[in-house]
């Protein structure tokens, strides 16, 4: 156990430097907006290349935080059957849930990486006022679907070796 405590340790810290990659492209993309917004409005001149440079930037945002969100007990869940469970049992529907989240995840990115690779292959570029390849995005998606995943596997082995997640405070019985 103690092992698997050390493996998710360091894994949540490449799932926090994935987080601050997430945070600092929100922070860029704000900026841009504002910038945008004060060009257009004062000058008569926008930006070019704003909205597909945002549009890039959400799907990066969204798929490098989702593992780290996971890691930290952040996603919604829903205890209406657990809460009313014994403990043993709730653990099992707790781990089978998370394997069955790990696997949905990794067929997900099995499909981004697809996806990814064809865009590559194609040489897919972004129409629009600036023109830039997709293919490193379709990629960043892959990786963040695969870090879930994992974040899944690990969280379902540390459940069902007896740990208790960041998110298992008890839940309000009403």
């Amino acid at each position: 156990m103690d092992i698997l405590m050390r493996l998710r340790a360091g894994y949540g810290r490449l799932l926090v430097l994935c987080g601050l990659i997430a945070g600092a492209l929100t922070f860029a993309v704000m900026c841009l907006v504002v910038a945008n917004v004060i060009m257009r409005y004062f000058f008569n001149a926008p930006i070019a290349g704003t909205l597909e440079l945002t549009e890039s930037a959400l799907p990066l945002m969204i798929f490098l935080s989702l593992a780290l969100t996971q890691y930290r007990g952040g996603h919604i869940k829903v205890v209406l059957l657990t809460q009313h469970l014994p403990e043993g049992a709730a653990r099992l529907l707790k781990v089978v849930a998370m394997l069955l989240g790990a696997a949905l995840f990794a067929w997900a990115a099995w499909a981004g990486w697809g996806m990814a690779m064809k865009s590559f292959a194609i040489g897919e570029l972004e129409r629009g006022s600036i023109r830039f390849p997709v293919w490193p995005i379709k990629f960043a998606v892959f990786f963040g679907l695969t870090l879930l995943a994992l974040q899944f596997l690990l969280d379902a082995l540390f459940v069902a070796l007896g740990g208790r997640l960041a998110d298992a405070a008890p839940e309000l019985v009403e």
